[in-house]
This record gives structure tokens, C-alpha cells and sequence, in this order.
């Protein structure tokens, strides 16, 4: 796996930013067992997983705290991580425009830089806790653009998070006002993932299938409970998974080889 760290200039966010990228290259155990590393070549395009990141976090922590290089050396997946801050991946009202970078802006960067496929069918994006949030808003914001998302102990219903964290029930690191123009629209708004769902399937736009997992001793499980039945409801094709565990890198180390093995990986390079 080659391992590429970069920072750059980004005309969306107006500020340097980084991303960690993982391109599956041959490495020693394939040498040293005679395994095919022939998926390394000139021409070689990669499906692509975008891996966001959790409150409190950056673009290191998927690279640090779990052993995500491994996981897709063996999918010969190209990973990229980058930052959000705690925008909640949003264009921010006072801040950032976080949800147009990555949306628009870090795709083509990372197109136009690495061997990865531009195919819809070969893209993909997963995200814990805030991140969970995230990968599913892009996934529904652009549902031309992903293949499948998945949500590992996400926040999946915005509006209650920011309910529980107006109550004190939830420390939270987020200056709601700073993120959207009035906090107390966000219900019913694009920012509502079950909205902004509905809204793309009245536009007769396909949403990504849903992968969504979480810990039955999370704090976050109730809202998950409730999250899922209210995406059958709206039809989304959604796969629901719980397991033991809580809110901690342990978890989110395990179940995103399972989100892995859920995408519809071809475990090889992309022939365009």
C-alpha cells in the first residue's frame, strides 16, 4: 500500500487542508508468497472509499486508531481521508464550505492526482459517529456520485442530536449557530437526512443503498433504533446491523471490515 499524505490549497474552503490517501501497491507478503500483485499497472484505476471522520477528529484518525491501510490492501481499495472540523459536514452559515469540498472540489483533486476509477458504481463513502452523518448526507446529496454508503454509530438523525445536545443530555462540540443561518429549522431542511431522502426520491433520483451499524451499549443506539425503521419506512434500501460495543475505536476497528466486505468491491483494480 502507498501511503500519501498531502496538503493543499483548497479554493473552496479557502485555507490549506490535508487528506491521507491509501493506493493499494504490491507489497512484501505478496513477494514473499507468490500472491498476484499484477493489479499494479500503468492504467490502473482503483474504486475509491471516502472515509470520514468523527467529532473531535481529523483526517489522521482512521489511519492511527485502526488498521484500515490492511483492510483495503486486501480489497486493493484506494482510501481517502480527509477533514471537516465539526462542521457536521456542512457548508457551514458562518465557516466553511464543507459539504461543497467534498462534494465537488476533493473528488476531481483526488481524480486528478491518483489512479482511481470516477465511476459511480466505483465509489463508495463510511463514517463513525458525526462522520456516520456525513457519509450518509453526501451519499443522499449526491446520489449520482456513490455506489453505497455506510454509517458506523452515526448521527444519523441530526435533529435529535441537536435536541439532546440543547438538554445537556449530550456533550457536544458544535456551535449550532455557527453551522446553520437558525438552528431551529434544521428539521424538514436538507441538513434532515430523512427530509433530504424523500425530497431525492420525489426528484426520481435512486439513493444509494445504506449500510448501518452500531453498538447495543452505545449512547447513540436509541437514536439508531429509531433512524433505521424511520429508512425502511421511507423505502431506502438499508442494512441494519447491531452488535456489542459502545462508542470507541474497538468497534469502528471491527465493523468496518464487515462495511468492506458489504460493498460491492471487485477486489481488484478498475479496468476502464
Amino acid at each position: 500500500m502507498a501511503f500519501f499524505q498531502v496538503n493543499f490549497f483548497s479554493p473552496t474552503l479557502c485555507f490549506n487542508t490535508d487528506i491521507n490517501v491509501f493506493i493499494p501497491t504490491p507489497n512484501s507478503d505478496e513477494l514473499l508468497n507468490k500472491k498476484n500483485s499484477t493489479y499494479y499497472h500503468p492504467g490502473s484505476k482503483f474504486q475509491v472509499l471516502y472515509l470520514l471522520h468523527g467529532a473531535y477528529g481529523d483526517y489522521t484518525d482512521w489511519m492511527r486508531l485502526t488498521s484500515i491501510e490492511k483492510y483495503a490492501q486486501n480489497h486493493k481499495l484506494a482510501v481517502v481521508m480527509p477533514s471537516a472540523s465539526n462542521s457536521f459536514y456542512q457548508d457551514m452559515y458562518r465557516g466553511s464550505k464543507y459539504l461543497t469540498y467534498l462534494t465537488q472540489e476533493l473528488p476531481a483533486f483526488v481524480q486528478s492526482l491518483f489512479p482511481v476509477s470516477p465511476r459511480r458504481e466505483d465509489t463508495f463513502v463510511a463514517g463513525l459517529s458525526m462522520g456516520g452523518y456525513g457519509a450518509v448526507k453526501l451519499a443522499f446529496q449526491c446520489p449520482e456520485q456513490f455506489a453505497a454508503c455506510a454509517s458506523l454509530s452515526g448521527a444519523i438523525d441530526l435533529a435529535a442530536v441537536m435536541e439532546a445536545a440543547r438538554s445537556g443530555d449530550l456533550e457536544s462540540p458544535f456551535r449550532w449557530d455557527a453551522i446553520f443561518e437558525d438552528p431551529s429549522k434544521v428539521p424538514g431542511s436538507d441538513a434532515d437526512l430523512f427530509a433530504l431522502g424523500k425530497k431525492r426520491m420525489a426528484e426520481g433520483r435512486k439513493l444509494p443503498p445504506v449500510y448501518q451499524t452500531v453498538g447495543v451499549d452505545d449512547f447513540i443506539y436509541p437514536a439508531n433504533v429509531t433512524a433505521h425503521q424511520r429508512l425502511v419506512e421511507m423505502g431506502v434500501d438499508v442494512t441494519y446491523v447491531e452488535a456489542p460495543g459502545i462508542h470507541d475505536w474497538d468497534f469502528w476497528d471491527t465493523h468496518i471490515q464487515d462495511v468492506l466486505n458489504w460493498f460491492p468491491l471487485a477486489n481488484k483494480e478498475v479496468a476502464l
